[in-house]
């Protein structure tokens, strides 16, 4: 007994029906990061109203530079551990030799932690920092502070994505958080420059 093939006509239909369902990921993800600007626009009308946007002297920035040197030497310490990971468990061994290296069970998590906690710093790394140093312009201490909050979510962010198949479930908790910061003191820095924040007089009269 054959298996009876269906039609191609009838598997093009049935594609392009599921297809049509899905919404498109670039069309998506411009919607909700149009509406996150905004909201965060919204924010920052209020929450900067009567703020500059000035260069500040190195000692007002003093925490803003500490962050960028902590950052530096988080990254660094990443993508040494990436490096190392690989090399130490020697997995390209495989390739030249049917002998199996003697490695944990586990290694291809351990090296997938190594690479996603160096990869996900890299591809934050600009914005965090370009976002951090914009708002430092606005509010040094504040920037500092924030920089700091999104150093130990980094920090944090291999134990979080964990040695298992798939990634941790709390890894958003890392993640997220500094997406928001890094949008927000964007947003914020540039609202400021503009002088599109509400104010001084308008805050304080009745």
């Amino acid at each position: 007994t054959c298996l009876k093939t269906p039609p191609l006509a009838e598997l093009t239909d049935k594609s392009h029906t599921a297809h049509g369902t899905m919404a498109s990921p670039t069309v998506t993800t411009l919607g909700l990061q149009t509406v996150f600007y905004l909201v965060f626009a919204v924010i920052a009308y209020f929450v900067e109203s009567g703020q500059e946007f000035k260069w500040h002297t190195a000692s007002e920035l003093r925490w803003v530079i500490l962050d960028t040197f902590v950052l530096i030497f988080i990254y660094g310490l990443f993508r040494f551990r990436e490096g190392m990971t690989k090399d130490v468990y020697d997995l390209e061994s495989k390739k030249d030799t049917p002998e199996e290296p003697l490695v944990p069970e586990n290694v291809p998590a351990i090296i997938r932690n190594a690479e996603r906690s160096a990869g996900n710093t890299a591809e934050q790394l600009p914005l965090f920092v370009l976002s951090m140093w914009l708002y430092g312009c606005v509010r040094p201490v504040t920037a500092g502070v924030m920089g700091g909050i999104e150093l130990i979510l980094i920090a944090v962010y291999p134990i979080l994505y964990g040695f298992g198949k798939k990634h941790g479930k709390f890894l958003p908790a890392s993640t997220i958080p500094r997406y928001i910061m890094n949008e927000y003191m964007a947003v914020a820095s540039i609202m400021t420059i503009f002088g599109l924040t509400r104010t001084a007089a308008a805050a304080s009269s009745p």
